[in-house]
């Protein structure tokens, strides 16, 4: 039973299908959220649904690990590290601007004791 599941075809589907319901998630508290951390946690899962989607579709499941040993020897039959090592560099710029903009709406909330977009009026005349 647990066969079909080790397909590739149902593989990507899965993650394909997983990435985009995770990605609507995030989506719709991004649309409806007005607090700034639940604004910054959407945000972030919407980001973490784009990795999974780049990485389950760029990895590919009969390869082997780009590593060249004695018994592998076939750089035809191992997968790609670039997209993994590109998905892995975003995940750490993703980490610094979420940290960032979470570091500067706590700053704003000591300021102002306001936590929600609708209620921001420094700016207005």
């Amino acid at each position: 039973m647990f066969e079909y599941f080790n397909q590739p075809e149902v593989i990507k589907t899965i993650v394909t299908i997983g990435s985009m319901t995770l990605f609507a998630i995030g989506l719709f508290g991004l649309l409806t959220q007005k607090h700034f951390i639940k604004i910054f946690i959407s945000i972030a899962l919407m980001e973490n649904a784009l990795f999974i989607f780049f990485i389950g579709t760029m990895y590919r499941v009969n390869f082997v690990a780009p590593i060249l040993d004695a018994t592998h020897t076939k750089v035809t039959q191992m997968n790609d590290p670039v997209p993994h090592a590109m998905i892995l560099t975003a995940i750490v710029i993703g980490m610094a601007v979420t940290a960032l903009g979470v570091s500067m709406a706590i700053e704003y909330y000591k300021l102002t004791a306001n936590s929600e977009i609708d209620k921001m009026n420094e700016m207005r005349h």
